[in-house]
């Protein structure tokens, strides 16, 4: 069973419930939307690999003047539940939720304002998702990918204290490889990489419960014997730390890139 399989199968078990036990940091979509095109008062934006639209909510109610959006994931049950969640809020003129995969989207040359990714890079292959997103967007274009580096991973209450959690998630890019990607497309300018930090303060309770639920992909690559004993150690290494409410941070970085206006570029 490859990894990609085992992603499909994960998210199809955990769609129901993903949008309550991930944390949606809107720093980040702040962060973005001043960066985003003002050629037009419409914009086209897509959210690939949205989940089940955490991320796109939080920016559709962000943006300014005229807007689509278009959500994005591989995952059926995903998108199932970004519909849901959008429509709640959101005419459904506005969004589209579409089955895509990262490395071959089905949006034509520079028709996209925008291409976002938040936490889902990981999963996609990179150098193909950039130079496809580079490719559908427009001159001026804005592509911004959301995600953690192994460092920032390994510095997180999951890779301090879950037994094997930097071993089995080697999927996440280096910041000088997404950086490499982004500057080996010659259409795409780097404008600026930030860094992320959020100080959390949870339970043990509610820092269990979410492993169980599987709050990151992670845990689905375990062997099933040995996810269940690296939760029972996390459980002892938690309790070795206090009864009362246990403070940790979580820290993530973004990428901002822009489609050059060079007419040379445009495809």
């Amino acid at each position: 069973m490859n990894r990609s399989t085992d992603d499909h199968r994960h998210f199809a078990r955990v769609a129901s419930v993903y949008g309550r036990v991930r944390n949606t940091d809107s720093d980040v979509v702040e962060a973005i939307v001043p960066r985003l095109p003002r050629r037009t008062n419409h914009l086209e934006i897509a959210d690939i690999g949205c989940g089940t639209g955490r991320y796109s909510l939080v920016l559709a109610q962000s943006l300014p003047g005229d807007w689509r959006m278009w959500c994005c994931d591989f995952s059926r049950e995903m998108l199932r539940e970004c519909w849901t969640r959008m429509g709640r809020y959101l005419p459904k003129a506005l969004f589209s939720c579409t089955r895509v995969s990262a490395d071959n989207l089905p949006f034509s040359d520079s028709s996209l304002d925008a291409v976002c990714t938040f936490n889902a890079v990981h999963h996609f292959n990179l150098e193909r998702f950039v130079v496809e997103a580079t490719r559908t967007l427009a001159p001026g274009g804005l592509l911004a990918i959301y995600t953690r580096t192994p460092e920032q991973n390994a510095r997180n209450i999951w890779g301090r204290y879950f037994p094997g959690f930097t071993h089995y998630e080697a999927r996440l890019f280096p910041r000088e490889r997404l950086e490499q990607a982004v500057l080996a497309a010659e259409a795409l300018m780097l404008e600026e990489i930030q860094e992320f930090a959020y100080n959390r303060v949870e339970s043990i309770a509610s820092l269990l419960g979410r492993a169980c639920r599987f709050h990151y992909s992670t845990f689905a690559l375990y062997p099933p014997e040995e996810y269940q004993r690296s939760l029972a150690i996390f459980a002892e290494r938690l309790a070795a730390l206090g009864n009362g409410p246990i403070e940790h941070s979580a820290e993530n970085t973004l990428v901002l890139a822009r489609r050059r206006d060079d007419p040379a570029f445009t495809t």
